[in-house]
């Protein structure tokens, strides 16, 4: 029982059912006012009010009634069909009291046909609206003490819900804290660093969790304004617009940066993201960097985070991409612009995976220089524009490089390392090894003819390798070469320069045979010679 705005006129609210649902209709209702809830002493005779409309089960009754501002009344109310004769009571008695309230009740049990233009909960004033569960603030609404239009409202509001201890900085408008948080300390048995979630720049949010912070927390609250953080834990999105999904200890400093999640990971740069991981940096403006510990260098120390005892370049690391594995090592950047990954187990693209532990880099297929017909195009390009392309033929296989703006005169290829010089592929098609005496060492003289006759015992035949179907050749076989000369480090392989080698010394072998017989025979002829002069001489 609801009594109305001036004094001895009470409102009754009252709900009735027919048959177990809500009625809806025309019902006479009757009430009789009692001193309390079982004295049968009516404080005055019983009204009737015909024709009652009951819609959805609700109806209200107007009355007026001779109650001292100190004393109450119990109601026992009864119904029936309009116009019918017998009455049936609703069971229990309700309480009513003399002195006026302000305003209209809610139901318990949901209200209706209300106007939101003039019926609402909350505070016409600049109050805010709080909510408490266990007497402890569980939602807060603050208005902003920015007002426009006719009449001048509020333009936004501070939703503050979770721990009572959460808070938004004075001043700031626009703020949301979803829930979370917690009194500062132990106030959690199962966290012994609790802290609240807090709001210190205008139009930021904190989702959930704890001790995370939107905002930089500085005089200005406008000047870090729109930084997100979704949940997690100890989470800073101190920069303007910056974001952070979850985690434990991350922090977006700078405008526009982005944290996915993962733990202590830092975006310094403006515009950085780290997807995740742990112990990362993306120190430079529009970098990258995630997986473990990988670091794009920022252009200053920033203090306390993953981006710490770092070089620091000026500008920093600007548009770096650092992608890191599982080692539990720093993985720098060394300059800007850079595309930099540490894969201990290889690096494979467009493959589902490696097909076995050896394959350490896969590249998709490409059209560059190869006019379509590849399955892997890999493209080298110098500072100075100069290119080269590497590709499988599709249709034979056949590993193909493409210099395609080589310098005239300059070697196509050239294989270096060691001590041993390079071999190279000349720009007419030449393969040169090289075999300057700068190069050897272990000097040692050699007996042509011992070569020679090595060479001469050697067996050549001709042969095939084996599925190449590449046609036939004429040669020694490796392990007969390396038998017979000791040359190399394997006997499955025969190297050009031994090959050559033996050779060379063969002919010189053979040149100092005929050279010998040919001074026999020179000698022959010569006593020949005489022989015949003499007795042709003595005939005469």
């Amino acid at each position: 029982m609801i009594p109305a705005a001036h004094a001895g006129e009470f409102v009754y609210q009252g709900q009735l059912d027919d048959r177990g649902v809500p009625a809806n209709g025309r019902y006479d209702v009757r009430i009789a006012a009692f001193g309390d809830e079982k004295s049968p002493q009516t404080l005055l005779a019983p009204i009737e009010f015909p024709g009652v409309e009951v819609k959805d089960g609700r109806f209200e009754l107007r009355f007026d009634a001779p109650l001292a501002g100190d004393r109450e009344a119990w109601l026992e109310v009864a119904v029936r069909d309009a116009g019918a004769s017998a009455w049936a009571g609703i069971p229990g008695r309700s309480k009513a009291f003399a002195a006026p309230l302000i305003g209209a009740c809610w139901s318990v049990t949901g209200d209706s046909g209300s106007n939101p233009a003039t019926n609402f909960l909350g505070t016409t004033d600049a109050q805010p609206l709080v909510l408490r569960t266990g007497n402890a603030q569980s939602l807060r609404i603050e208005p902003s003490t920015i007002n426009f239009g006719s009449p001048a409202l509020p333009i936004t509001a501070n939703v503050i819900g979770g721990s009572h201890a959460n808070t938004v900085t004075a001043g700031v408008r626009g703020a949301t804290i979803a829930g979370g948080g917690m009194p500062s300390g132990e106030s959690d048995p199962a966290y012994i660093q609790g802290q609240p979630n807090r709001v210190t720049d205008v139009y930021s949010t904190v989702g959930g969790g704890f001790g995370n912070l939107a905002g930089n927390d500085n005089l200005d609250v406008t000047d870090h304004d729109a930084a997100t953080v979704a949940g997690g834990s100890t989470n800073l999105a101190i920069g303007r617009w910056s974001t952070i999904g979850g985690g434990y200890f991350n922090s977006a400093k700078s405008i526009g940066d982005t944290v996915s999640g993962g733990r202590e990971n830092a975006a310094n740069g403006s515009y950085a993201t780290i997807s995740g991981g742990t112990g990362n940096c993306a120190g430079g403006a529009y970098s990258w960097a995630g997986g473990r510990r990988a670091k794009v260098r920022p252009e200053a120390d920033p203090g306390n985070s993953s981006c710490i005892g770092l070089t620091y370049p000026v500008g920093g690391d600007r548009g770096t991409f650092v992608w890191a594995d599982s080692t539990n090592a720093n993985f720098v950047s060394t300059g800007p612009d850079q595309f930099l990954v540490r894969a201990n187990g290889g690096a494979m693209f467009n493959r589902n995976a490696p097909v076995s532990v050896n394959d350490d880099f896969v590249i998709g297929a490409r059209t560059i220089d190869s006019g379509g017909d590849a399955d892997v195009d890999l493209r080298l390009v110098s500072r100075n524009g100069r290119s080269a392309s590497m590709y499988v033929v599709d249709t034979t296989g056949t590993l193909r490089f493409n210099l395609s703006n080589l310098t005239a005169g300059s070697d196509r290829l050239s294989v270096a390392g060691g001590a041993g010089g390079a071999a190279t592929l000349s720009n007419g098609g030449a393969w040169t090894n090289a075999s300057s005496r700068t190069f050897k060492e272990g000097f040692a003289a050699i007996d042509p003819a011992d070569v020679l006759a090595r060479v001469l015992a050697l067996g050549i035949s001709r042969w095939s390798y084996i599925g190449s179907g590449e046609g036939e050749h004429v040669g020694p076989m490796a392990e007969d070469f390396h038998a017979a000369f000791g040359l190399g480090h394997s006997e499955k392989q025969i190297a050009t320069v031994d090959a050559d080698g033996v050779a060379l010394a063969a002919i010189q072998g053979l040149n100092a045979k005929l050279e010998a017989e040919n001074a026999a025979l020179r000698e022959e002829m010569a006593a020949l010679r005489a022989l015949v002069e003499s007795r042709v001489h003595g005939e005469h």
